[in-house]
């Protein structure tokens, strides 16, 4: 009795319980119902170490529950954004989520267009660096794709607050609306909600950066007559005549077929205004260049 009650005890399996029952059951009837007794007591004694066991794997599959819910972004990330870990990113040119969330990119390689690929080297590098196109990387500088309003090659950028690649306005700055929006780091914003202070893309020893507004200016103006360039990104800028091309030519001296910013013009013509001022910003670059429906022109402003 007491061996088969040990052996049930030590299997802790409710099949081998029920064989040392058995084993007992010529035994008088109190005895037997002293071992249900102790079977029921055995079995009791399981379901509560069960329960205690499944309590904190359940809190913590709970736990893992709440810390996801709290992985969502907030604000939301916004188009050819990816909320990964709480954070946006672009999966073009993150080669910590290059493409999705988690694909981390190899050493010597970049992440472009959503893909980990090796960069293209121009440079001869010392040791130590990392050649990024025409460029060498310094320890601690990753070789990102600038994301820009305009293709670039890559180049060696500090990370950002995120330990990655800064996201860039692509491909949001490539495209154009009717009120020709200019490319910020916050996606292309039109050109009359700018202030001094506020973030553009400008040009400054041949690289695109990104430089605050040092001046803007908002022109009264009546029976105004502007310059329609439609060019082949599909963007439509309404832009006074005497407003610079970023290589120095007047709008107005523009015609079908010619480039701007390596873009070509399909249609200039002259249309009356239908607003009651012109503006116009000053980016804090050595060009004053900014980009407008996809494209680098010059500023009145810069000659003022």
């Amino acid at each position: 009795m007491c061996i088969a009650r040990s052996f049930a005890l030590l299997s802790f399996g409710l099949s081998l319980v029920g064989v040392a029952t058995v084993g007992c059951g010529d035994d008088d009837g109190p005895t037997g119902d002293a071992g249900r007794e102790d079977a029921g007591r055995e079995d009791a004694a399981r379901e509560d170490a069960a329960r205690e066991d499944s309590g904190p794997a359940d809190a913590g599959h709970a736990d893992a529950a709440r810390e996801d819910a709290g992985t969502a972004c907030d604000p939301a990330c916004g188009e050819a954004r990816e909320c990964c870990s709480g954070q946006c990113t672009n999966p073009a040119n993150d080669p910590q989520s290059c493409g999705s969330c988690g694909r981390e990119c190899g050493e010597g390689t970049y992440c472009t267009g959503g893909d980990c690929v090796t960069p293209p080297c121009t440079s001869t590098c010392a040791a130590g660096e990392t050649c990024c196109g025409g460029e060498c990387c310094a320890a601690g500088e990753l070789c990102c794709d600038p994301q820009g309003p305009i293709d670039t090659t890559p180049r060696c950028t500090p990370p950002d607050e995120r330990g990655t690649c800064p996201m860039g306005c692509a491909p949001l700055c490539m495209c154009a609306s009717p009120d020709t929006p200019i490319a910020t780091p916050e996606g292309p914003r039109p050109i009359a909600s700018l202030g001094v202070g506020d973030l553009v893309y400008s040009v400054e020893d041949a690289a695109i950066v990104v430089v605050p507004i040092a001046r803007v200016s908002r022109t009264p103006v009546t029976h105004h007559v502007v310059v329609r360039a439609t060019l082949a990104n599909r963007a439509v800028l309404e832009i006074s005549g005497r407003h610079p091309t970023a290589d120095g030519r007047a709008f107005s001296d523009l015609r079908a077929g010619d480039l701007v910013d390596g873009v070509s013009v399909t249609r200039v013509e002259l249309v009356p205004y239908a607003h009651d001022r012109t503006y116009d910003i000053l980016p804090a670059s050595e060009t004053a260049s900014y980009f407008a429906g996809g494209v680098l022109i010059g500023s009145t402003l810069a000659s003022r």
